[in-house]
């Protein structure tokens, strides 16, 4: 697994790219959730510049349990600083507090862009973007 590390905040994060199965499982349980930011993580430069507000507005309590903790734990998510796995409510817990709550969610979406961004990106180039809808003669 090829693992990487994440400056977020004051401490240091690692994660990994997960085996195929399970992306692919995963990416099929967040796309209805977050599709909107997920078809930005396709458009080189623009990654960078992506509102981590837009993978906000899709989330409730459920998709913690079901789709973030599992993404979390197939990239094997590891705070150095706590010597700890983040992969339950428990291990969030313990590595953040409501102070760096947001900490949370940049190491998701960094575990996101680690993940999926080839794989959109390959999908935009090959299809193009598919946002609008063809026009259908009457």
């Amino acid at each position: 697994m090829k693992v990487e590390t994440f400056i977020i905040g004051n401490s240091e994060y690692t994660a990994g790219k997960m085996n195929a199965f399970d992306a692919g499982r995963l990416l099929i349980k967040l796309k209805g959730i977050i599709s909107p930011a997920l078809s930005q993580l396709g458009q080189g430069d623009d990654i960078q510049n992506t509102n981590v507000m837009d993978l906000l507005s899709g989330l409730d309590e459920k998709t913690h349990e079901d789709v973030i903790f599992p993404i979390l734990t197939a990239a094997g998510a590891y705070s150095v600083d706590n010597k700890r796995k983040i992969a339950s409510a428990n291990d969030m817990n313990m590595c953040f507090s409501v102070d760096t709550l947001f900490d949370f969610y940049l190491l998701v979406w960094e575990v996101l862009k680690l993940n999926f961004a080839p794989f959109i990106g390959q999908v935009t180039g090959h299809f193009g973007n598919q946002n609008t809808m063809p026009a259908v003669e009457a």
